[in-house]
């Protein structure tokens, strides 16, 4: 649907401008007649046809910018999120991830050493979002495991740990709980409250109102973004905007 509408949309600005273009040219715009003008416009899209991929790019890009910076609060300052790195940091960067997505595993060494090596210019937040579940069974309750074990301030131990785990079964993530050190009738007991459920939610619906946020790992580095694990981009990207 949004992609017939910009679609739509791409094209009639691309024929505006081409049907003024091509009146101007021919003669005065009243003795031109309809089929005249379709007819230039249709051939000069037809020997150009990138102008529409192009513009389409260009539509795209607006409307990311645009989503984003209408949630840019919700995405950098929840207080119920996990960040580390100090409030007022240069460079603020947003991750949403699955523990059971391969890509954001890919990633995981990437995001340890942006914190080890920027500690004072790099805030990172990360978003639960298991948006595997339905396939997995397992994400959700891994990212309840973690959000649990932030009430005990273990949470970045505990992340990397679902992160470099195959298996998530419940059994295997109230070992890694175990290991982590973390006080176990607290960690059960913080499993089941709502107050966490409803954080995953929201961030469930937060993500809905990104439209690139099709998949994760999803980064936002400031006010732009990567969708993957493409960590040469994202360096580059952390670079600019450090430099910046």
């Amino acid at each position: 649907m949004f992609r017939t509408t910009k679609l739509l949309l791409s094209s009639a600005i691309i024929f505006g401008m081409l049907g003024v273009s091509s009146c101007a040219e021919a003669g005065p715009g009243p003795d031109m007649k309809k089929a005249d003008v379709e007819r230039i416009i249709q051939e000069y899209l037809m020997e150009n046809p990138e102008i529409i991929r192009e513009a389409l790019i260009e539509l795209d890009k607006k409307e990311d910018r645009a989503a984003l910076a209408a949630v840019s609060d919700a995405l950098k300052n929840d207080p119920r999120d996990v960040s580390i790195g100090p409030k007022d940091a240069k460079v603020t960067i947003v991750e949403f991830f699955d523990y059971n997505c391969g890509y954001c595993k890919r990633s995981t060494e990437w995001v340890k050493e942006v914190m080890e090596s920027y500690p004072n210019d790099v805030r990172i937040v990360f978003k639960e979002l298991p948006i595997l579940d339905g396939r997995t069974k397992t994400s959700r309750n891994a990212a309840l495991a973690a959000l649990s074990a932030a009430r005990q301030g273990k949470y970045t131990t505990m992340h990397f740990s679902l992160m470099n785990e195959r298996s998530l079964t419940i059994d295997r993530v109230r070992k890694l709980a175990e290991e982590t050190g973390l006080d176990m009738r607290k960690f059960d007991a913080d499993m089941k409250d709502v107050a966490l459920a409803k954080q995953i939610e929201d961030t469930l619906l937060l993500a809905n109102r990104i439209p690139s946020l099709t998949g994760t790992p999803f980064f936002v580095i400031n006010d732009e973004f990567v969708s993957g694990a493409d960590t040469n981009k994202l360096q580059n990207l952390l670079d600019e905007a450090l430099e910046s």
